[in-house]
């Protein structure tokens, strides 16, 4: 859990746990920053959760249905 290259995008951490499903398919092999994994999100992750959002309400008021 490092990030690569002195990058400061926390999905090259994120996106590889969010692949574990179980705590046990989780093996941690060295010492690592915890710091690491709460850093802020930057301007292009929010403005993408912002529109990962709207995407979802748009969704949901033309699917409404489905989402009962």
């Amino acid at each position: 859990m490092k990030l690569p290259n002195d990058i400061d995008d926390i999905t090259a951490i994120y996106v590889p746990l969010s692949r574990v499903k179980r705590l046990e398919d989780l093996a941690i092999l060295r010492h690592f920053d915890y710091k690491v994994l709460q850093m802020a999100s930057n301007k292009s992750q929010l403005a993408e959760i912002e529109r990962l959002d709207k995407l979802s309400l748009d969704s949901r008021t033309r699917f409404a249905k489905w989402f009962q």
